[in-house]
């Protein structure tokens, strides 16, 4: 099949502006760091990588009315084209230096890699055994060879030690044994293939033969070979608890800072991928349905592992290529190493391009890392990735263009350039739109050949530098030893320097060891929270909280408000979307909502987002939080800010936890008012709690019975199982995590206490921090139990994991073969299956999932129109929980400002206490709660239900709900069965 960017290039006639575009790429090309003042240059900086796009055609008349909303929505990113794969390749060949014999040696500008789809796809490395490399780790080692070979004359050897290290892990042969021998194993290997030899004993050992001596020969055994062994001991103790691996553990979200237990994992992940790979080649045609849906869900986790796999990959190669840019200041190569590391993608396809796949990690990897001086540069010949963001208006080149200026979409280039040479935040991938109009005054062969701009080549001065460091070495050694020799007894005042300041990043989101930037930000401070795969949506939401806030008059009376939550995961592949999302969402839309009324008395809203990190680490410290041993407190960050900010109070939280219940207890100690939404653990209500500390949703006490309550008496669970003998109720298998005992543990004990001797409980223990094979040793006892007891699955334990475990239940044979789909109950679902319950019928079909909800937001109602508007997504009881929360505090404000305009955070309290509020009607439900009530007095409780078609419905509403004078007090086909009465 012909390919595009085989067009010969004599013949190609460029796209208007594009001369400007090279030009604009090349001055960032030979210097990483143009226009950054020297003085202000700092170790972190990160270019965007650009992804060349058509500019759409032109439309008239009444198709470019129609075309008008589409317009609006492409926001600059452009269209597909198969034929910019051409320019690419143009730009490859511009750093080529061709010599007077017309050779081409690729040392010219940059070291350089290109990805050549074509030969990736000839290429067939034996036949695939056993641990044999896949098409991605193939694609990345060849990059990674071309970038050795590529680096220009003088400017020494790309040493690559991480990528190398865990490359040699994918591709050891370890022996099946127990762990310690397969942790030897893969130590010894790379040791014997990368470290320093410690060879001088059978040196040695050999000169004492030739001398003849036998006793000098065994004195040089005696005393080499323990040394030899230590050394080797020494590199491996190196290696697995050194600093420079320990992110590896923290992608794969292994416990501990072993390097060589996250490399088994990462073995595992890569084995697994490579055999399901094989097993897709030579499947068979699926014989129906179930076969196809069980395929396709291994083939889900298979391109989880490859993705995984990749990314650790990329990430070795970006800190080692980070490493080498910046070589240390007494190097001579250091000014000779200005230019950024290139990678070419000419054929950007669909999803299964294996460019496509490298530029989705390094969209996810390049948000996570503070410095990557890799260029990359791609064309999108299929269609634009979703997370490439269009460069900013003006950016679509002016068809009249003049010859030799900088175009708008150069100067758009330029700036995106500019704003990541800084170490300024910047999208990942951004997509440059290019003219449709072709410009006759120039041809492929004119940027190749008139280069304006060339690298540095090497100087004798160079070598300055480390003659420098020598002397300065040495005169600082002399000063040091003059300075003792006049102190008697060594005895002297010690004089500490001074601290160096701090930058405003690191003191307000410091970034932490799981590789999370935790903190806070009011969304244009430059404190960027996004981690992960998950970083686009955060950073979309920071955004609009910058601009929101932007428009609130500070000029006046105003309180700011905390949405304080986990935000982010340590790891992009092993955790679900955060709950908290949806609420931030939910705060955000009655910001604007709040701050467009124009009451006569009102109190403008300033919200800012403080992230905990996941599992609410970093959330607090101390107390009630036994596992935060850093030095980073969140909600210290929040007190610190109280008078700066004029901070009124806090939102949020999301998660019941010892970690976020002591943040409750540090912000209650400055008098600030804390109301939790999606948070149900009754310890946070009781014990612990403190008296400024209230909540939106129904504790588990309740929602345990009602829970209970549908076990026992709902005729659609009563289809999927059966009644044991001696009893009136289906036994439920309750997995449950006995270590989260804020949570999960705590749903388990009061569960089981409700539903008393009705049906049989069948405890199981399910850990959150558990890795893969414990899950699947969990999954299969659930699913002997379900096939002994024909009863259902009361899931109480965390949303983030149970993906892992419906993975395992619907792959289990047991589980499988069950006559009908098995129940499964859950308190606290995963996010992704409420909002698309399509994927349940796709993914899980052995399983029916019902869930626990907090409200049923109208769906044509004014809030869900407005949430969808706004993000695009539908709004559910997490959004409503968001909205309502800050709307209570803006009540609570406005009211108490009539009398004390310069009320403090302690007022709210005093208020909630007092006074409280009665019968709000919210998008979640009638609340009435403080005055003695820490939560709404019968808040409304529902239990919804995924079909088998992927549709959702409502099985069980009860409590105070919005569209009703009364209480919901029964529930059932008939309202025949009681709603469980609050305490």
């Amino acid at each position: 099949m012909p390919q595009p960017h085989r067009t010969n290039e004599n013949d190609l006639v460029l796209p208007s502006g594009f001369d400007d575009i090279v030009r604009a790429i090349d001055r960032y090309v030979v210097d990483r760091r143009t226009g950054v003042p020297h003085g202000q240059q700092s170790a972190r900086h990160r270019l965007p990588a650009l992804l060349l796009t058509r500019e759409p055609a032109a439309e008239t008349g009444a198709a470019a009315t129609a075309a008008t909303g589409a317009a609006a929505r492409d926001e600059g990113r452009g269209e597909a084209d198969p034929a910019l794969s051409a320019l690419v390749h143009v730009y490859h060949h511009r750093l080529v230096r061709l010599n007077s014999g017309g050779t081409g040696h690729l040392a010219s500008l940059a070291p350089h890699a290109i990805v050549d789809e074509e030969l990736l796809v000839c290429d067939h490395p034996g036949d695939d055994a056993e641990g044999g490399d896949g098409p991605h780790v193939r694609l990345l080692d060849r990059v990674a060879r071309q970038l050795r070979t590529t680096m220009p004359d003088g400017s020494g050897t790309l040493r690559l030690t991480e990528f190398d290290a865990c490359l040699s892990v994918l591709r050891a042969t370890v022996p099946d044994g127990d762990v310690r021998d397969e942790r030897r194993a893969l130590r010894d290997r790379i040791y014997d293939k990368y470290a320093w030899k410690f060879g001088f004993a059978a040196e040695v050992t050999a000169l004492g033969e030739e001398l003849g001596a036998r006793q000098l020969s065994a004195v040089t055994k005696l005393v080499t070979t323990p040394l030899a062994w230590l050394w080797r001991w020494s590199y491996g103790v190196r290696v697995d608890r050194g600093a420079r691996f320990r992110w590896v553990g923290g992608m794969l979200d292994e416990p501990g800072r072993s390097f060589l237990n996250a490399a088994l994992s990462l073995r595992d992940a890569h084995l697994r991928s490579r055999a399901q790979e094989r097993a897709d080649r030579e499947a068979p045609p699926a014989a129906g349905a179930p076969a196809a849906s069980a395929r396709s869900a291994v083939s889900a986790v298979s391109a989880r592992d490859e993705a995984v796999v990749r990314q650790i990959l990329l990430t070795a190669l970006i800190h080692d290529l980070t490493r080498a840019a910046r070589p240390p200041v007494w190097s001579a190569r250091r000014p000779r190493r200005r230019w950024p590391f290139v990678l070419l993608l000419p054929t950007v396809g669909g999803d299964e391009s294996p460019s496509r796949r490298l530029l989705n990690s390094f969209s996810a990897v390049a948000e996570e890392t503070a410095t990557c001086p890799l260029l990359v540069l791609g064309a999108a010949t299929a269609d634009v990735p979703p997370y490439a963001v269009g460069l900013s208006r003006p950016a679509v080149p002016s068809q009249n263009v003049r010859p030799g200026a900088y175009g708008a979409t150069a100067q758009a280039v330029t700036s995106v350039l500019a704003a990541g040479a800084s170490g300024r935040p910047v999208e990942a991938v951004r997509a440059v739109p290019l003219s449709r109009v072709p410009d006759t005054g120039t041809s492929a062969e004119r940027p190749a050949v008139q280069r304006t701009v060339r690298s540095r080549e090497r100087r004798g001065s160079d070598w300055l530098r480390p003659g420098a460091a020598a002397v300065a070495v040495l005169a600082v050694l002399a000063v040091v030893a003059a300075g003792l020799t006049r102190v008697p007894g060594l005895g002297g005042t010690r004089h500490h320097p001074a601290p160096k300041p701090v930058a405003a990043a690191d003191t307000w989101c410091p970034r932490v060891d799981t590789g999370e930037r935790v903190g806070i930000t009011d969304g244009s401070d430059g404190c960027d929270l996004a981690h992960g795969l998950y970083a686009d949506e955060l950073r979309s939401l920071e955004a609009r909280l910058g601009r929101q806030n932007a428009k609130v008059d500070r000029s006046g009376p105003y309180r700011t408000l905390v949405f304080f939550a986990p935000l982010s995961v340590g790891s992009a592949s092993r955790r679900t979307v955060p709950t908290g999302f949806q609420m931030l969402r939910g705060a955000l839309l009655a910001q604007k909502q709040v701050n467009d009324l124009n009451l006569k008395s009102q109190m403008p809203i300033r919200l800012l987002v403080a992230n905990s990190g996941e599992y609410f680490h970093f959330g607090s410290r101390g107390g009630l939080n036994r596992t935060n041993h850093s030095r980073v407190d969140v909600a210290r960050l929040i007190v610190d800010r109280i008078h700066r900010d004029h901070i009124a109070g806090v939102i949020g939280l999301t998660q019941s936890r010892p970690e976020s219940l002591q943040a409750a207890v540090e912000l209650d100690a400055q008098g600030v008012t804390v109301i939790g939404t999606g948070v149900s653990g009754q310890p946070m209500v009781e014990g612990d709690s403190p008296v400024s500390y209230f909540q939106l949703s129904a504790p588990d006490a309740r929602v345990a019975r009602v829970m209970a309550s549908f076990a026992r008496r709902s005729p659609r669970l009563a289809a999927l199982t059966k009644v044991p003998a001696g009893h009136t109720a289906p036994a439920a298998v309750l997995v449950f995590d006995p270590h989260d005992t804020y949570f999960s543990a705590d749903l388990k004990k009061r569960f089981t206490d409700a539903y008393g001797s009705a049906g049989p409980v069948y405890p199981v223990p399910y850990s959150e921090s558990g890795n893969d094979s414990q899950t699947t040793s969990v999954a299969a006892g659930v699913c002997a139990l379900i096939h002994r007891t024909d009863g259902f699955v009361l899931y109480a334990g965390r949303a983030g994991v149970m993906y892992d475990l419906f993975y395992y239940l619907q792959n289990d044979k047991q589980c499988r073969t069950h006559q009908g789909r098995i129940a499964v109950m859950a308190e606290s679902a995963a996010p992704s299956l409420v909002l698309h319950p399509e994927l349940m019928a796709q993914q899980y079909g052995s399983l029916s999932l019902f869930y626990n909800q907090f409200s049923l937001p109208e769906a044509k109602g004014t809030f869900a129109t407005a949430f969808r508007t706004a993000y695009r997504v539908s709004s559910d009881s997490d959004a409503a929980a968001g909205y309502d929360a800050l709307n209570v505090f803006f009540k609570v404000m406005n009211e108490i400002a009539v009398t004390d305009p310069q009320f403090t955070p302690s007022a709210v309290v005093t208020f909630l206490q007092s006074t409280g509020v009665t019968d709000y009607v919210g998008e979640s439900g009638i609340m009435t709660f403080g005055k003695g009530h820490k939560y709404p007095v019968n808040k409304e409780i529902d239990i919804r239900e995924i079909t088998g078609d992927g549709t959702r419905i409502t099985d069980l509403t009860c409590g105070a709900v919005a569209a009703r004078e009364e209480p919901v007090t029964r529930w059932g086909p008939s309202a025949n069965f009681l709603c469980p009465e609050d305490d």
